[in-house]
């Protein structure tokens, strides 16, 4: 279900493809934040499923809790709201907001050993603030994504 121009509210760029990786984290990203703002929606349930769907049993939740400790230490760094695109409207979820973009960077940088490009996006995200705990998270979340995710996970 979409709704005329969400697809060009806080837009940054088109999501992942559907289906990848990328895409997955990105999803289960929103849905995580979705159940912050509405905790008796269960979103984190969503999220949880898909991580398990994609990364199997044992993995899933392992990337899921990493993921969710990420968006925490951002959390206790960044001053301004997160924005994020609404993981149930199919406009907003084809489309990136800048935030959410930054924080897929920072996933791929520290997967792919780039710790120096990623401090620095965390720099950004978290706006001049703090970011040894986002780092340490998303060195942890690094970790525990499978090797066999593509190459962009």
């Amino acid at each position: 279900m979409s709704h005329p121009g969400c697809s060009s509210r806080n837009a940054f760029g088109p999501a992942p493809a559907p289906g990848s990786h990328p895409w997955a984290l990105l999803q289960i990203l929103r849905l995580q934040i979705q159940s912050q703002i509405a905790p008796e929606r269960h979103s984190w349930q969503r999220g949880l499923a898909l991580a398990s769907s994609v990364w199997g049993e044992i993995e899933g939740p392992q990337v899921f809790a990493a993921l969710a400790g990420m968006l925490d230490r951002m959390g206790r760094s960044r001053r301004s709201m997160f924005r994020f695109s609404n993981p149930d409207c199919s406009g907003c979820a084809a489309v990136m907001t800048a935030h959410e973009s930054l924080f897929l960077q920072i996933i791929t940088l520290m997967w792919q050993r780039q710790s120096e490009k990623a401090e620095r996006a965390a720099f950004l995200l978290c706006e001049a603030n703090d970011i040894s705990g986002l780092v340490q998270a998303a060195t942890r979340l690094a970790q525990v994504l499978p090797t066999r995710a593509a190459a962009r996970p």
